[in-house]
């Protein structure tokens, strides 16, 4: 893949492949295999050392699992958007919904030689888009609903600046303007005190971390959305005992790690009529 940010996304689907195959399975997403090639074997190589990074990832993955099964539960149909999609295979594995995945060129195509769309056992349309020449405002206006929708950016937004995610964040609400947003966030405090290992390695897949704001969450509500509920994912990983660090201490002795990994889900705030 010649995108560095797409080759993340080899990364994440090798952490799902591992837990698939181990003896204890959070997620046991045994597509994550079927997707992955040579290149993703070698690309998944470089992180394999990387335990508490790998355990604080799938527990990111389980977590979204749960908040969208419970959506599911309650309305089958419920349509979920996955923007840089990467390997996800959630349309493949979970019961209902319709789904529309939006990633590059390559991860799609990799994907349909996999497992084409039209076999899931759910409604999905794949979309490839060349994020830096492409507008995603164009590629999902055929898609435009003001029904009730799930936007779900996994592991992306610190790979993006801030007028990117504002730019984004403006199409989804004019396209979608009942839409719910599930994504990860990382502070400043966190990437500065916890994030360096990982992301050097990311940097040698050409990966940049660029959104890591002091205070992440603040910055999103400030682009038109009101924050739902956020759960920290290190604390949430180490009380599943999938990072070293007990979860007492990262619960009362470790606020940068606590607060500053998070997955949250923001509601978009109703527009305020001009005034007369």
């Amino acid at each position: 893949m010649a995108n560095p940010v797409s080759k993340t996304a080899w990364y994440c689907t090798g952490v799902r492949m591992q837990d698939a195959r181990s003896s204890n399975p959070l997620v046991g997403d045994t597509w994550a295999e079927r997707f992955l090639d040579d290149e993703g074997r070698r690309v998944f190589e470089r992180f394999t050392d990387l335990e508490d990074a790998n355990g604080a990832n799938i527990v990111r993955h389980w977590l979204i699992d749960q908040w969208l099964k419970a959506r599911l539960a309650t309305r089958s149909d419920h349509r979920i958007i996955l923007v840089g999609a990467g390997f996800d295979s959630r349309a493949l594995r979970l019961e209902g919904g319709r789904w529309i995945e939006v990633d590059e060129p390559a991860v799609i195509e990799r994907k349909e030689a996999v497992a084409p769309a039209g076999e899931s056992p759910n409604p999905l349309t794949r979309i490839a888009i060349d994020f830096a020449r492409e507008s995603l405002a164009d590629k999902l206006a055929p898609h435009a609903n003001d029904g009730p929708v799930t936007v779900v950016m996994e592991g992306v937004a610190y790979y993006l600046d801030a007028s990117a995610i504002a730019v984004t964040a403006r199409t989804l609400g004019n396209l979608f303007p009942r839409h719910e947003l599930i994504c990860d966030l990382q502070s400043d405090a966190f990437v500065q005190r916890w994030g360096k290992r990982i992301i050097a390695r990311i940097a040698t897949l050409g990966a940049r971390w660029r959104f890591h704001p002091s205070d992440p969450v603040a910055a999103v509500e400030t682009l038109g959305y009101e924050r739902r509920e956020c759960l920290s994912i290190a604390l949430r990983a180490a009380e599943l005992k999938r990072v070293r660090v007990p979860a007492f201490v990262i619960r009362y002795l470790l606020p940068s790690l606590r607060d500053g990994y998070r997955l949250c889900t923001f509601a978009r705030r109703a527009s305020t009529p001009p005034r007369a």
